[in-house]
């Protein structure tokens, strides 16, 4: 019976002391884990600190200080290498290492900026690719970049606009209408009707080649819509004018004169006013538009003879 207790004795003995000197080897490994992180070695930090992990929880409760220590310094490795994949413009790998970074703070319950910086920093890479890409003319693959932006941040109007500037870029205009749509709906109003009124504009060019003038009367009204100009006005009192709706060329052509009243074109233009208040029954009007340009040498005989035929005083 003594000899067994002086056995278990030596036993008990020696198990504290391989224990003693395994929690010696983990707490040289951390330091020299941490050794790499102040050389800031991440990727070299990172896989010792993994490693001390796993040799501190294996030791439970003697091991737990050193434990916490890894779990600590682990997220915030991973956030330091993914702002080092952001310096090198590796916008994939950034994101990466940043949902990496917040899924360890998660793991671990135990850091909250590091959570909080990773979702600030995730979009910020996200909107530095597209950017990129839009300036690299890809515009398609920008397009896919902005639309997993929005997905996440339906009120993020800066991506919506930069959406719509791409798909403006690769001539999908009706597409752009949408994101410049959404765009104003979220604090870019301005700019993106700006941008909605120059794609109108190009639709109603484009339906007066095609002789479809009611496409561009109504492409030409949400152009002026969206940011008046004399461009619009024009196109909309001509397509007007070739559809016999009268009132609103003559409108429209007043408009456009009020924006650009030295317009090369001003004779002509007060001549078609004067006609298409004469089609909407208005001589009264007619008459002084007219009178305008009696003595004009390319418009005045034409005025002249309507002067004469409304009798205008």
């Amino acid at each position: 019976m003594k000899k067994f207790f002086l056995s278990l004795c030596v036993a008990l003995v020696a198990t504290g002391f391989a224990m003693a000197q395994d929690m010696a080897s983990v707490v040289e490994s951390f330091n020299a884990a941490a050794t790499a992180l102040n050389e800031k070695n991440y990727e070299s930090a990172l896989t010792q600190f993994n490693t001390v992990l796993e040799q501190a929880t294996a030791l439970g409760e003697e091991g737990l200080e050193v434990a916490n220590n890894c779990k600590e310094s682990i997220p915030k490795i991973l956030l330091q290498m993914g702002k080092a994949c952001a310096e090198g413009s590796d916008f994939d790998g950034a994101v990466d290492y940043f949902n990496k970074a917040m899924d360890k703070a998660l793991d671990f319950a135990n850091n909250d900026a590091v959570i909080a910086e990773a979702q600030k920093l995730v979009p910020q890479m996200l909107n530095a690719k597209a950017g990129a890409l839009l300036n690299a003319k890809d515009y398609a693959a920008a397009v896919e970049v902005y639309k997993a932006i929005v997905e996440k941040d339906a009120a993020n109007g800066a991506a919506w606009f930069r959406m719509g500037q791409a798909l403006a870029a690769d001539d999908k205009a009706d597409e752009a209408i949408e994101a410049f749509t959404k765009a104003a709906e979220n604090g870019q109003e301005a700019n993106a009707k700006k941008q909605l009124a120059n794609i109108y504009l190009k639709k109603a060019v484009a339906c007066q080649k095609e002789k479809d003038m009611k496409g561009m009367l109504e492409n030409a009204q949400l152009s002026a819509e969206n940011n008046d100009s004399a461009n619009a006005q024009k196109l909309i009192g001509t397509a007007a004018l070739s559809l016999k709706q009268n009132q609103v060329a003559a409108e429209a052509f007043e408009a456009y004169l009020a924006i650009n009243p030295e317009a090369a074109d001003k004779a002509q233009t007060i001549y078609q006013i004067g006609t298409a208040y004469m089609g909407a029954g208005n001589n009264g009007k007619a008459c002084s538009y007219f009178k305008q340009i009696k003595s004009d040498a390319k418009w005045g005989e034409a005025a002249t003879y309507y002067i004469t035929t409304l009798k205008c005083n």
